[in-house]
């Protein structure tokens, strides 16, 4: 009996060693390091404080400045400005390309996700969960998808076009990649409006009721106003995301190119990395200074909103008492998810269609010929999700945590590197890590690791905002409390931090899954060819024109992203039942 209280005694001692938990003798306190003092639960934290913050200067900064470097290099060491002067004399017609694109883009996404957002404030019931469903499906397809939709639809023999309305036109040209970008677009900026529509203070709507305004006057007075940083937020996030857009340029642009495009030819066809280089920081330096614009509206939008003490999940509002600017609103969105139930119908139905003289029948030889191709590709893209998935939320969640929390030197310096990933374009971030890591002391290239780096890091901007807004709900006075009975900072951390986030956790999973599962032009110049991801093989069978191989793998692609977020969800409200019973 002695010996067993002995020995928990002794464990109990290495416990709180390990974890910095002072020992306690007859209710004293004895044996407390002195401020400064080190412990092993001090030297592990900061080492686990030092190797994110290497982490990120490696995998974030490094490449950044290798981009910088190649392009101002001469390739024998030297300094010289050749390569933006060749970009600019022989590629300036791509760049106005991209900035013309960009701006209708933009312009006409920015139309769309306003209109998408208010009609679904402004729904309850079953009409207000299906367009939701919709947006969650558009929201976690690979790329690609609307181009083969559009070709598909709106061909030389699409569906539409030639089929119904018995016209053949040419789709390869700059109005099928505005179009295209506008519609791929919208869903996050309709989520990212929808949210801030959730915060506007319902008193304010109500007072203007009350002194007699019009649902118009209201809509065009109250709301809009309120939205109008949002407005321009989803404005920037499109004309950023065009900018960087080269799969759509290359599939469905023809003749017309953009700088992405070009990019994306000069590293497959010619290898030219300080060419490649000089284009990119072309296109890093409006991205830079759009996301520092970016992040002062969504400032002045939080300051707009933040008087709101009542959230609301419908927005009190009645489009059709609302006079033009309601019908407009209403025939927008009405016209946007007719199209995406055209594409995703075409999308899920292309694939087990065959045509014969024009008469379309029911086949299976399409899905016997997807998988007899390669079956380790879908399960290769699969495990490299979830383990991007697990690493990267548990370093966002510590991240967050130390750049929140414990006020380290240089936060704002480090989380500023930490945003890079998601100012640059996906190219851009891709070809850095080939000049980094191509040769030692670090070569990664044609490894998985390099791979499942890049997506880590190009997600990690996202997550760690995820976390850092669900770690302003931890009470700081909870952890103080923790410390002032003896836990150290490793014991916090595992007994209250981690514990808090697990909403986040499950967020951050979810992200981070289904964007490694769809993520093309980050990876794109990385990929080993003899280890492809399924979103490359969609890419491969919209490019070379087998339609219904690659509607068969986004079809895929899509079940496969949907089942993972409802088994994390239902794991997690399984979890959340046995905690309250």
């Amino acid at each position: 009996m002695n010996n067993r209280g002995n020995n928990t005694r002794e464990r109990a001692s290495l416990r709180d060693a390990l974890f910095g938990v002072p020992h306690r003798s007859g209710g004293a306190v004895s044996g407390e390091p002195r401020k400064g003092a080190l412990t092993v639960s001090s030297i592990l934290d900061k080492v686990i404080l030092l190797l994110l913050l290497g982490a990120i200067c490696l995998f974030v900064l490094w490449p950044v400045a290798c981009i910088l470097l190649r392009s101002l290099g001469d390739g024998e060491g030297g300094f010289t400005l050749a390569a933006y002067a060749e970009v600019w004399s022989r590629y300036r017609e791509n760049l106005w390309n991209s900035v013309f694109v960009g701006i209708l883009s933009a312009l006409a996404c920015t139309v769309f996700s306003t209109a998408t957002a208010i009609f679904i404030a402004t729904r309850r019931g079953w009409v207000k969960m299906a367009c939701m469903a919709l947006l969650l499906i558009t929201m976690v397809s690979p790329p690609f998808v609307s181009s083969l939709a559009y070709i598909q639809l709106y061909g030389r023999r699409g569906w539409i076009t030639y089929r119904l309305l018995g016209i053949s036109w040419d789709p390869y040209n700059c109005w099928g990649v505005i179009w295209m970008q506008s519609i791929s677009f919208v869903p996050l900026n309709a989520l990212l409006l929808i949210g801030i529509l959730s915060k506007l203070d319902t008193g304010s709507l109500r007072a203007a009721r009350d002194l007699g305004a019009k649902p118009a006057a209201i809509l065009r007075d109250v709301v809009l106003p309120l939205m109008g940083p949002g407005i321009l937020v989803s404005l920037l996030l499109s004309f950023v995301r065009s900018l960087s857009d080269y799969g759509t340029p290359v599939i469905i642009g023809g003749r017309f190119s953009t700088i992405a495009s070009e990019i994306y030819l000069q590293l497959v066809g010619y290898s030219d990395l300080e060419k490649s280089s000089a284009m990119n920081m072309f296109l890093l330096l409006p991205a830079i200074a759009a996301f520092f614009l970016y992040r002062y509206l969504m400032r002045r939008s939080d300051k707009l909103s933040e008087g709101s003490r009542a959230r609301q999940g419908r927005l009190e509002l009645s489009l059709s008492r609302c006079g033009l600017a309601g019908v407009v609103i209403a025939a927008v969105s009405i016209l946007f998810f007719l199209m995406m139930v055209l594409q995703y119908g075409c999308i899920f139905l292309a694939g087990f269609l065959k045509s014969t003289k024009g008469v379309y029948s029911f086949t299976l030889r399409n899905w016997e010929e997807l998988w007899r191709l390669d079956t380790t590709t879908m399960v290769r893209s699969v495990v490299y999700a979830l383990i991007v998935s697990l690493v990267g939320t548990l370093f966002a969640m510590l991240f967050a945590y130390y750049m929140e929390r414990r006020r380290v030197p240089g936060r704002s310096f480090f989380d500023c590197v930490a945003t890079l990933p998601y100012m640059l374009p996906g190219t851009c971030f891709g070809i850095g890590y080939i000049l980094a890591f191509n040769h030692e002391p670090l070569k990664l290239t044609g490894t998985a690791v390099i791979v499942l780096a890049n997506m880590l890091f190009k997600q990690l901007p996202t997550a760690t905002k995820i976390c850092s807004a669900s770690l302003t709900q931890v009470p700081l006075a909870l952890e103080r409390s923790a410390r002032d009975l003896g836990g150290g900072q490793l014991a916090v951390l595992r007994d209250v931090i981690l514990p808090s986030l697990r909403p986040a956790f499950l967020s951050c999973f979810v992200y981070n899954f289904s964007s490694s599962m769809t993520t093309a032009g980050a990876i794109i110049f990385l990929i080993n060819p003899g280890k492809k991801l399924a979103v490359f093989k969609l890419f491969d069978a919209v490019y070379t024109g087998d339609y219904a191989v690659a509607s068969l793998i986004a079809s895929v692609i899509i079940v496969i992203v949907l089942a993972v977020e409802g088994l994390a969800y239902l794991i997690t409200w399984k979890g959340g039942m046995r905690r309250v019973s």
